[in-house]
């Protein structure tokens, strides 16, 4: 007996002397999070090459909204589980699913197949993000946190820099399914790292997941998504699937709403929407991301499709926006101070739509430089 216990105390005190290595975990958490955010713009810039090959035009937007439905309504949920079992397993986890999704991606032979390869990866994405900036926030003081998230922001800009480049190179020389399976090292050295590097003490206790919440929620996003897609293009938009498919996501996003209000721990706390600053902040945040995202998303296909131009100069056109945009953000923290917020939010509102008006007039006849210039 007293032979097991001086063990066990053998056992914790060697568990204690392992010490987390902060720059080698920083440096796995970046790579973890430049797997997932390069993924929207070099598989948008990879999409007219899948088409081609795979065929059915009209599945176009599910490979983009089954990946962003999954990451978005799991977020909260693999939050709520490192809580409970650590972050280092978790986040291993997370990404495994998401480098299953991926080689299920590259090996799609049909549109639907790779629809639902993308959920796959969606499913494991929501781990990566919250999880790997939670590690940060877990290892380092509230005074080393700023520096660092600094570099945790770069990695939205090289991999928004780095994806469209990449994307375009792949399709022209190699095969659009090199632009999934090129996750597969990437995240097989993020776990390596994870495990090597980070060393973490859970504390023992049982949150309560809202798994109602994130299923009622799930309901009602993917059934009017199923309608902004399908609507006029598989059924009418007075058909009797699409009316009923609309009904479901009412009543399940009502039924989502009251039961947030009465959940001990609400995946989305209806509180916070009383803000007015939080309330105006995401509704522009909503608005901005919708017409950022339907950009990116047909601007490649608009010029391999119509303008008839290569995949690498369907990359580029992307990758001027990603330049243009720290610009713009270095540009607008000097006019908050001479400004104010609000001006300075209101001029950028007025550029996006300005430019959004000039992609509406494009024409198949017009030169890949406008859309570069125009995209900056």
């Amino acid at each position: 007996m007293g032979q097991a216990i001086t063990q066990k105390r053998l056992m914790v005190q060697k568990d204690k002397s392992k010490k987390t290595n902060r720059p080698l975990v920083l440096v796995t958490v970046m790579l973890a999070m430049f797997m997932a955010a390069i993924e929207a713009t070099i598989v948008a810039t990879a999409m007219p090459a899948i088409v081609a090959e795979l065929g059915d035009f009209s599945l176009y937007s599910w490979v983009f909204s089954s990946y962003l439905l999954m990451n978005a309504v799991t977020v909260l949920i693999y939050g709520k589980l490192s809580d409970l079992f650590g972050r280092r397993p978790v986040l291993a986890i997370g990404i495994i699913i998401f480098l299953i999704g991926s080689i299920i991606c590259g090996l799609a032979s049909t549109m639907e197949w790779l629809i639902f390869a993308r959920f796959v990866q969606g499913f494991g994405a929501g781990a990566v993000m919250p999880i790997a900036s939670t590690i940060v926030g877990d290892i380092y003081t509230k005074e080393e946190r700023a520096k660092i998230q600094g570099y945790l922001s770069s990695v939205w800009g090289i991999s928004a820099i780095l994806g469209p480049a990449i994307g375009g190179l792949l399709v022209e020389f190699v095969s659009w399914r090199f632009v999934f399976w090129i996750n597969v090292p990437l995240g097989i050295l993020a776990i390596i790292g994870l495990f090597m590097y980070l060393h973490e003490n859970i504390d023992k206790k049982k949150p309560k997941i809202d798994y109602i919440g994130a299923v009622l929620l799930t309901l009602s996003v993917t059934s009017i998504m199923f309608i902004l897609v399908e609507g006029g293009v598989r059924f009418e938009w007075l058909s009797i699937p699409i009316l009923l498919l609309g009904c479901l996501s009412i009543f399940s996003f009502i039924a989502f709403v009251l039961y947030e209000r009465k959940a001990e721990e609400p995946m989305m706390p209806f509180e916070l929407w009383n803000e007015r600053s939080i309330l105006i902040a995401n509704l522009t945040s909503l608005t901005t991301g919708v017409l950022l995202i339907g950009l990116s998303t047909f601007l490649p296909t608009f010029v391999q499709g119509v303008m008839e131009e290569k995949a690498i100069v369907a990359g580029f056109t992307l990758t001027t926006m990603s330049i243009g945009w720290p610009i713009a953000a270095m540009i607008s923290g000097r006019a908050i101070l001479t400004i104010g917020f609000r001006t300075t939010s209101i001029l950028g509102g007025i550029a996006l739509v300005c430019g959004s008006i000039v992609f509406i007039m494009l024409s198949a006849n017009d030169s890949a430089l406008l859309l570069l210039l125009v995209h900056l």
